[in-house]
């Protein structure tokens, strides 16, 4: 799997680029009219998401990994579910737990794992997100027209807004100059984050932004998590965008909770 370790390249360090980045897309920064860019226009119907998304997330992904190294690639990651073989550095998973099946495979951790991405548009108002480590697939909602679940599951329920900034450089108006994802999910089960073998509970809302940006021709995909669980735990992963699906290959736990 790419990038097991660090990435070095000739120039200014990714992680230093990825620390601009991150520092200029404010968590709660909204697109016109403060409810995120795509939304109603003039008092007409919403823009369908797709249509209106100021960046292209979708393709294939792979893990980088850049954070938490030992707890994310070592021989007993994942600490629970049944793995599938992606123990890191080729070792085997640890068996599954029982009364948590796949729990390391949850919302909050699932980006986490290391592995492939595969973001597609479901329908024009829903952001796909199929992962091959575990085989989960999470779903994120623009311009829900329904209620929230009253049930918990393994990957909660995600709302999505579009996020933009800097519109119209010296001031011409025009294409924002940047744009990136917001997605706050709730109604989770518990599971894990690996990150220092912390974990988090049935009670926890996590809120990601994620960030598509370019490093020497190549493009990458970093997820800016933060869990709110009686405090809060700020983590951050970092894919780069492969050609095709040809590596993309889902293993691992199936059971959805």
């Amino acid at each position: 799997m790419a990038g097991t370790r660090p990435v070095r390249r000739r120039g200014a360090p990714l992680a230093c680029i990825l620390t601009a980045l991150l520092a200029a897309v404010p968590v709660g920064a909204q697109g016109p009219g403060g409810g995120g860019f795509g939304g109603g226009r003039g008092g007409g119907a919403p823009q369908p998401a797709r249509d209106a998304a100021p960046v292209d997330l979708t393709g294939y992904w792979v893990s980088i990994v850049t954070e938490d190294w030992i707890e994310r690639m070592s021989p007993d990651s994942p600490p629970s579910g049944t793995g599938g073989g992606r123990g890191g550095r080729g070792g085997p998973a640890p068996a599954p737990d029982p009364g948590e099946p796949c729990r390391v495979y949850g919302a909050a951790g699932s980006m986490r794992v290391p592995g492939r991405l595969y973001i597609s548009w479901a329908d024009e108002n829903t952001l796909q997100v199929e992962m091959d480590a575990g085989t989960q697939t999470r779903l994120f909602r623009f311009n829900p027209s329904d209620a929230a679940p009253s049930g918990r599951s393994l990957q909660g329920y995600s709302v999505a807004s579009w996020e933009t900034g800097g519109r119209g450089r010296g001031g011409g108006g025009g294409a924002p100059e940047w744009g990136s994802l917001r997605v706050v999910t709730t109604h989770m089960t518990g599971g894990y984050l690996l990150s220092s073998r912390s974990s988090y509970s049935e009670n926890a809302v996590l809120t990601e932004t994620l960030i598509a940006h370019s490093d020497f021709g190549e493009d990458y995909l970093t997820v800016r998590a933060e869990i709110q669980d009686g405090g809060t735990t700020m983590t951050s992963s970092t894919f780069k965008k492969e050609p095709d699906g040809s590596k993309f290959s889902p293993a691992g736990c199936e059971v959805v909770r």
